[in-house]
């Protein structure tokens, strides 16, 4: 059900940063250029502060993860991303089982990807350039360089929440939307639940148990 494939960049893609990020391609906008760059040093400083944690020795596995889930609750919407991946379910579930998928979603996040913690093996984050999608949105363009293999190309999607402050609400790990996919399986399912939510916050349950054991 909830394979990983190449969706561990969601929220993974900060532990597999080794060193600070390189901004190597300016914005030719200056009337944009100050939001484009609040955009890139976002990006950048969720990398320096993934290595710092990562390259703490005195830091135990569990000092490691907390910092995982700060990081994460303190960079990217998770509330606005858990809304789009329930997609047209959200409407149709009542107000529990939208707040408990909201709970369970970002737990299941953190639960899912905190066994990274400890396979840090040297990848470096290159960021490349920023641009504005409109007057909220921006995609901050990056690579993952690996000591073996091609470097992944991963970009990050940000926005303005309401409250006027930049969060990350998607990365697209080559082109592929990890917010849809993730959406996509979600829905799947719930289809093969009968439509119903409680479908999906069952499987969430088993999982985020399974990963914690």
């Amino acid at each position: 059900m909830l394979r990983l494939r190449i969706l561990t960049a969601l929220v993974a893609a900060p532990l597999l940063l080794a060193a600070p990020a390189v901004i190597i391609n300016a914005t030719p906008s200056y009337a944009s250029e100050q939001a484009e760059q609040s955009a890139l040093k976002l990006v950048e400083g969720l990398g320096q502060k993934a290595v710092e944690a990562l390259a703490n020795n005195k830091l135990s596995v569990e000092e490691k993860r907390e910092q995982f889930s700060v990081l994460v609750n303190s960079n990217f919407d998770m509330r606005l991303i858990g809304r789009f991946v329930l997609g047209k379910h959200w409407r149709k579930a009542n107000e529990q089982e939208r707040e408990e998928f909201l709970d369970l979603f970002n737990t299941y996040i953190i639960t899912t990807y905190q066994k990274r913690i400890g396979e840090y093996s040297g990848e470096n984050l290159k960021i490349l350039k920023a641009r504005s999608l409109n007057d909220k949105e921006y995609i901050v363009n990056s690579e993952i360089i690996r000591p073996a293999g091609p470097a992944i190309k991963l970009d990050w999607r940000l926005r303005n929440n309401k409250d006027n402050e930049l969060k990350i609400i998607d990365i697209m790990v080559e082109n592929v939307s990890m917010a849809l996919t993730h959406r996509d399986e979600f829905s799947s399912v719930i289809s093969q639940n009968g439509g119903k939510v409680e479908g999906l916050l069952k499987k969430l349950r088993s999982h985020i148990a399974e990963k914690s054991s």
